[in-house]
């Protein structure tokens, strides 16, 4: 059986889900580029190096984050992140949940492929 039509109540809280798991894949996704600027002062690699690894940063993950978590797409993103363990479905009301519980099982298929 489908599942029912979202409330607006739901869609701004799948908004926020989604701005929440994108925050934290962007934090770890920084925290790897943070390592080489470690690199740099410590003489590992030059300026030139870190600046490329910047560079492919923010035309790689983070566009791709970006792109990712539009929210406009919140209803596809957040059950993926639930599925990827972005986001723990305590986190999730227990209504919104069950909504999406066949797309969660989706994405966790998906994922196992």
């Amino acid at each position: 059986m489908p599942a029912p039509p979202l409330t607006k109540k739901e869609k701004a809280e799948l908004r926020r889900l989604a701005g929440l798991a994108h925050e934290r894949e962007l934090f770890a996704a920084l925290s790897n580029l943070e390592s080489e600027f470690g690199r740099w002062r410590s003489g590992e690699i030059s300026v030139f190096e870190l600046n490329d690894r910047v560079h492919r940063f923010h035309h790689g993950v983070s566009r791709d984050l970006y792109n990712l978590y539009d929210p406009r797409d919140a209803e596809m993103v957040v059950p993926g992140a639930i599925a990827r363990g972005t986001l723990k479905e305590q986190e999730v009301d227990p209504a919104l949940l069950k909504n999406l519980a066949e797309l969660i099982e989706f994405a966790k298929r998906r994922q196992q492929e």
